[in-house]
């Protein structure tokens, strides 16, 4: 199965230092996981790399015996890998434009240009 590279923001109870240092060495020992970081603060935790989000979420309740939330998931667009821009051309974003709405075309704008 081809794993989506992605950032993924959960939201969990870390109380004290020492589940935010729990949380650290389960999210180490996951597979797929390249980066992460842990706001206490916030109650948040971002993870970003090639997994499966729901099997992240799955292992990470199962270990920390909490409830985790998926806040966000942010799919990635991953053209090799590398992390560098190709020379993919943009998408195509042309817009018909009505010419009846466009200002020269207006008829107030017509008859003042006429003089009437």
């Amino acid at each position: 199965m081809h794993m989506q590279s992605c950032c993924m923001v959960m939201r969990l109870n870390l109380d004290c230092n020492a589940c935010c240092r729990k949380t650290r060495r389960i999210i180490l020992q996951m597979k797929g996981v390249e980066t992460h970081m842990i706001d206490k603060q916030q109650c948040t935790v971002t993870v970003c790399g090639r997994f499966r989000a729901s099997d992240v979420a799955i292992k990470l309740r199962k270990k920390m015996k909490r409830r985790v939330e998926i806040l966000h998931i942010e799919e990635e667009d991953d053209y090799g890998g590398d992390g560098q821009q190709h020379d993919h051309p943009p998408p195509d974003h042309h817009q018909d434009i009505n010419m009846s709405h466009h200002p020269l075309h207006h008829p107030a704008f017509i008859a003042t240009a006429n003089g009437d």
